[in-house]
């Protein structure tokens, strides 16, 4: 289980977050992971495919290609030019370029397997949050006691549900519920969903793998935040959850809390 916990100071706000990556009740090999930047308020989550160790490393590396690439086009002083960064990938919006250069090192190291990885990147900029996803994993807002996602899943069965074909309940139930459309490193090259969304003082983001949401629903994920009085313990509850309700998958959940900085902490 990998877990991590911390606060930034973001413009007149301080980012809280807590971020827990489980094995689940079944997998042997946990192919989920997260990335954390404080420097750059940047929060990833990516859930690689493949098979243990195909996925295990289409994940890592969706996350290490972030990691490199954000540095050095934020300059960073031991930030090097990332090998294979193309000048079309730098045309593109920062969280474009990121899952492009990303999709670009995953496709290298497939080497004719078939593997590849969700991705949600959430970066905090200018008083707002911007948005990339591809994948299933998802991107959830709670504001004032109302749980919405913000993310649509490139997923069958999602695209099922959107024509009508699916209700709620059956996508969660269909045998093919883990075929997504879009991944990182499936093809040579891949459009994320972009998305922005102005934040608010209070606002909790929740970044999760599937492994949460085929195993609890909305409403279920909704009660748990009413309940949870802190950060630490409502990403703990999700995962137990998760997990008692059969774990059938890896479950990664990362949650940022955004609250106000009172006068005093600015000095």
């Amino acid at each position: 289980m990998k877990k991590q916990e911390g606060t930034i100071s973001w413009d007149k706000f301080i980012l809280s977050y807590s971020g827990i990556s489980d094995t689940g009740q079944v997998r042997k090999e946990n192919e989920d992971d997260f990335l954390i930047m404080e420097e750059h308020c940047l929060f990833c989550v990516a859930d690689g495919m493949g098979g243990q160790e195909a996925g295990k490393l289409a994940s890592q590396t969706t996350l290490e290609s972030v990691l490199k690439i954000m540095n050095y086009l934020n300059g960073a002083e031991d930030a090097t030019m990332p090998y294979g960064l193309t000048d079309d990938m730098l045309e593109k919006p920062l969280l474009a370029n990121i899952t492009q250069f990303s999709n670009s090192q995953v496709n290298k190291k497939s080497a004719g397997r078939t593997m590849g990885s969700t991705l949600v990147a959430a970066h905090f900029t200018e008083g707002s949050l911007d948005i990339a996803h591809v994948g299933d994993s998802r991107l959830y807002l709670w504001r004032k006691g109302q749980l919405t996602q913000l993310t649509e899943d490139h997923s069958l069965v999602y695209e099922l549900f959107k024509l009508g074909k699916l209700t709620q309940q059956e996508m969660l139930d269909h045998q093919m519920r883990n075929v997504i459309t879009r991944a990182i490193g499936a093809n040579t090259s891949v459009e994320p969903t972009l998305g922005h969304i102005d934040i608010s003082a209070d606002d909790i983001y929740l970044i999760c793998s599937d492994g949460l949401t085929t195993m609890l629903k909305a409403d279920e994920i909704s009660k748990t935040f009413e309940n949870e009085a802190s950060l630490s313990s409502l990403a703990q509850s999700l995962i137990t959850q998760a997990n008692n309700a059969g774990g059938r998958d890896n479950v990664t959940v990362l949650l940022i809390s955004v609250q106000k900085q009172h006068y005093s902490q600015l000095q």
